[in-house]
């Protein structure tokens, strides 16, 4: 059958065990933490290598076999883990295997297939046919990845149980600064309460100071300098990035990817098309669409389109130029935001 996470999460609380399987999406941290909490409640997070057996990729069908069919040792449960199996890497023959093994795992054993760097295809037809497989026999559980919001809370929350105070906005702060990732929220939130110690408060200017931004959310902010006609502090950006050693190919690429979204904003906008609706359509999730639908749409919507369609283009000339002949980087990017500050003079911005 297949899960919503909310379901998956209630079903392992109550110890609503399936015999088999399959947790995969776009949020690693969530799918880990399901995973261990399997584990966790069938046998313990102590459990011995007889009751807990863990592989990564694509096993040996009849080894994997044989581990499933061998009994527990004092407890109800043997847990198996498949990490990363690639659906689509197998033989005619092991295809056969596997799903032979998916459906008959005995009662005593949980295996538990899940995906933390790879992410399937749902559409590929081995990928179907396996979660097909295991949607007869167990669980299928797909994870979208958390919302800025809502990653925020969490970590509100947990500072909360170390005794830590930190503010529903500066919470949000914190998420939008690792780029709405939330494996990289909670342990900067586990850092920052270990500055501040309990009874502390985690205020903006302590994030600011321990927790590096992401290169994504620097462009943004360089991106919304140049929108605004404010050189000094594009020039500063550029200065500060430089300083940490971001290479220049990198900085023009997220430099690119945001001037890309804004451009994207303002058509959908032009087209009668809404924040949320346009967030889906360009396929943004989790701390992207957060950043999408309340960073980038509202200002690109306000943008004039020939003068971003421009931007668009002068950043793709100097991306190009970088990667194709040998130049100084600082003075490709300078010179790109130079043309882009004109390229807003020009049209009247």
């Amino acid at each position: 059958m297949k899960l919503t996470e909310d379901k998956l999460a209630s079903a392992i609380k109550a110890g609503n065990f399936s015999r088999v399987y399959y947790i995969y999406g776009k949020e690693p941290f969530l799918i880990n933490m399901y995973v261990d909490r399997i584990i966790e409640k069938a046998v313990g997070a102590d459990a011995n290598d007889f009751n807990l057996r863990r592989f990564e990729g694509n096993p040996d069908p009849d080894m994997l076999s044989d581990v499933v069919d061998t009994l527990p040792v004092f407890t109800e449960y043997k847990v198996v883990t498949v990490k990363d199996f690639s659906t689509e890497t197998r033989t005619t023959s092991t295809d056969k295997q596997y799903l032979e093994i998916v459906g008959n795992v005995p009662e005593s054993a949980i295996l538990v297939f899940y995906c933390i760097n790879i992410e399937p295809d749902e559409k590929k037809a081995r990928t179907k046919k396996f979660i097909d497989a295991v949607n007869k026999a167990g669980t299928v559980c797909s994870i979208d990845a958390m919302k800025a919001p809502k990653i925020a809370a969490l970590c509100v929350k947990k500072a909360a149980k170390e005794g830590v105070v930190i503010s529903d906005g500066d919470a949000l702060f914190l998420t939008e600064r690792v780029g709405g990732k939330m494996q990289a929220a909670s342990d900067e939130t586990a850092k920052l309460i270990s500055y501040v110690g309990n009874g502390g408060v985690i205020d903006r200017g302590t994030i600011e100071l321990l927790v590096p931004k992401l290169l994504e959310a620097e462009a943004y902010d360089l991106a919304d300098a140049i929108n605004a006609g404010r050189r000094a502090d594009a020039y500063r950006i550029i200065d500060e990035l430089f300083r940490k050693q971001v290479e220049a190919v990198q900085i023009m690429a997220a430099l690119s990817g945001t001037f890309f979204d804004m451009y994207c904003a303002n058509l959908a906008k032009n087209n009668g098309i809404g924040a949320n609706e346009a967030t889906k359509l360009f396929g943004h999730y989790g701390g992207k669409a957060w950043v999408f639908t309340n960073h980038i749409y509202p200002p690109a919507a306000r943008l004039d389109t020939a003068y971003l369609r421009e931007t668009v283009r002068i950043l793709s000339e100097t991306d190009i130029e970088l990667k194709s002949i040998p130049v100084d980087g600082r003075v490709q990017v300078e010179k790109a935001v130079t043309r882009l500050f004109e390229c807003r003079e020009r049209r009247g911005r």
